[in-house]
């Protein structure tokens, strides 16, 4: 009974050693294209897909999610919006980007899903490895944060004329983007001043909307730093 049992453990151990070089020789050779223009096959891109979901799912659990249905909140999250998410995420009526189609995995319409309140500030917070999502938890508060997820929760019930609207009410930033579309739903290129959030428009929306306060974040989360910090990437 004992050699059958040495028996099987050295034939597992064996294979997986055999496993473990056939890996290796395979990562190694290049064989696999790694370019964003070729997808992943369906087995890989399943694999990716689930470990995705169930790590976001996961670590969510834990985020206590504040009152968001503060209009203050929304509304800066509108302009933060505007300044960091519509070239991945869209804006209603904006059908593509240049710069959308050719990312892999494609990042999610924002303008037609809406996502939960806690997976979406993980996801804001701590970004998605080896993909456009970048982790604005280094250069924004919590609370900016939830602003953000504030604003999401209504974005996929927006017309265009009411997502303008209320980013030209949005607290200034200056990467702001109010730019057109054209004919095929992409984004038109304005001149500077044209664009909310440039200096000239900062002064007209600034002496619109007073200076608004934000609610503290949950504990669960962190306490929120004093005031947002704005590095762009």
């Amino acid at each position: 009974m004992k050699q059958a049992i040495k028996r099987v453990v050295l034939t597992i151990l064996i294979l997986g050693v055999i496993g473990a070089v056939g890996v290796g020789a395979f990562v190694y050779s290049g064989i696999y294209n790694i370019g964003a223009d070729d997808p992943h096959s369906r087995p890989v891109f399943t694999l990716l897909q689930t470990l995705r979901e169930r790590s976001i799912a996961v670590r969510a659990r834990s985020v206590q999610v504040p009152d968001l249905e503060d209009p203050a909140l929304i509304l800066k999250g509108a302009g933060q919006y505007a300044a960091m998410c519509t070239q991945c995420h869209l804006t209603p009526g904006m059908k593509d980007s240049e710069i959308r189609p050719g990312l892999y995995p494609q990042p999610p319409n924002l303008t037609r899903l809406q996502v939960a309140p806690g997976k979406a500030f993980w996801v804001i917070k701590h970004g998605i490895k080896m993909s456009a999502m970048p982790a604005w938890g280094g250069s924004h508060d919590d609370e900016t944060i939830w602003s953000m997820v504030a604003f999401l929760q209504k974005l996929p019930d927006l017309s265009p004329k009411q997502y303008k609207d209320m980013v030209a009410k949005a607290p200034p930033d200056d990467d702001m983007d109010m730019s057109e579309t054209d004919g095929n739903g992409k984004a038109a290129d304005q001149p500077v001043e044209g664009r909310a959030g440039s200096a000239a428009e900062q002064g007209r929306v600034a002496g619109a909307v007073p200076d608004m306060a934000m609610p503290a974040a949950p504990a669960s989360v962190g306490a929120p730093a004093p005031k947002s910090r704005h590095q762009r990437r």
